[in-house]
Parts: structure tokens; sequence; C-alpha cells
């Protein structure tokens, strides 16, 4: 549906069905703390881009490349951050890892790991840690089991978008993955789950590779 609308009607329509879930201004606000200092950002799964319009404006010293197994990303960016994104449509992680390790300060995984069969989402962490420079953070932004907007949005994914080995996984069950696929010398809930229930942003400080 979204491919046949006009541009203005597809980010209302994006901006109207996303809302029933997620604040993204919130979710922005809370990277914007704690994104590193000039930080080329990889934003895994980065979909339509309209998180990145407002963390951009928040953080003009930000640049994020976009990598996405889609043949379209990043379709609602606004103009004014084109100069500093840039587009990895079509392509897995693990190919961008591959050619692309040891280059960022930090990255960003956003309701992708409930899409990630859960047999592939230690590699899948494995591949993130990878990309990473030491001393690199890693935000992953997700959705805790249990609320009604999540069985709602599980819902959704499963029997709207198609995705029927969708699994959503609690903050607990992602320590317990984080743990076995790296080393890590923190792990953080940021406080998004308190004020846009039932989001959740946790950071992991400075993963490696086992």
């Amino acid at each position: 549906m979204r491919r046949i609308l006009p541009a203005r009607a597809e980010k209302l329509a994006a901006d109207t069905y996303r809302g029933l879930f997620v604040d993204l201004d919130k979710v922005a606000g809370c990277l914007a703390k704690h994104v590193p200092d000039g930080a080329l950002l990889l934003d895994v799964g980065g979909g339509d881009g309209d998180l990145l319009n407002r963390l951009l404006a928040l953080r003009a010293d930000l640049s994020v490349d976009m990598v996405d197994i889609a043949d379209r990303v990043g379709a609602l960016l606004d103009v004014r951050f084109e100069a500093r994104v840039r587009r990895f449509p079509s392509t897995t992680l693990e190919q961008h890892a591959s050619a692309h390790a040891g280059l960022y300060r930090a990255a960003l995984i956003r309701d992708v790991m409930h899409h990630v069969p859960p047999g592939q989402r230690v590699a899948f962490m494995y591949a993130v840690a990878t990309c990473l420079q030491p001393g690199g953070v890693v935000f992953i932004k997700d959705v805790q089991p249990g609320h009604p907007l999540a069985t709602l949005g599980w819902f959704c994914d499963r029997y709207l978008s198609g995705d029927k080995g969708v699994s959503l996984v609690s903050i607990a069950a992602l320590r317990g993955l984080v743990d076995q696929a790296v080393a890590t010398e923190g792990f953080e809930e940021l406080g998004l789950i308190e004020i846009d229930r039932p989001n959740y942003l946790v950071r992991l400080s400075s993963p490696t590779v086992r």
C-alpha cells in the first residue's frame, strides 16, 4: 500500500499507523542523549528513515549508514539530511559486516530483533559487533512482550505484514542472547520503557566478539 501512495500521503499513513505503537520523538530523544559525539552510526534495518529525521535534527554531529534487506530504504528521509546518510538497500547485515568491519562507533537495531529467527539471533549480534570500532556501542530498540500494544503489534506483524515467524524479545531474553553472542562491559535500559511502554531501548557498551 505504501508504494502506491504519493510521498505526502505515505508519510501521513506511516505516522498514523506507527503512532499507535511508538513515539518516535521519545525514541530519538533517548538516543540523542547517548550516541557518541561525531559518530558514524550504523542503522540496521533502517526502514523508511523517519526516526533518523528526528535524531539528525537533534544531533548535527552525526552521520548514518542505513542497511536494510529491503530494496527500498530511507523513503521518508528529509532532504535536509541526505548528505549525512548513505543507503545500502538489498543488503544483509552479514554482507555489510564483511565489507565494513570495525568502521562504526555506534550501531542501532530498531524493531529488528523480533523479526530475526531465534536460531539466527546469536549470529546476528555477532555480525553487529563485528562492525564496531573498539569501545563502540550498540543500541537495541524493541518491544517488551506482555503489554496489550505489544500483542497488537505482534498480531499486525504476523497477519498484516506477513512475518509468520515474528517473536517478541523481552529485555531479560535479550540479555541472555547478548551474553551468548558477545562480551560486553555494560547492558542498560535507557529509560524509554518508563516513558513509552512497552518500547524499550537497551545500550550495550563495548561489545566484542567472543
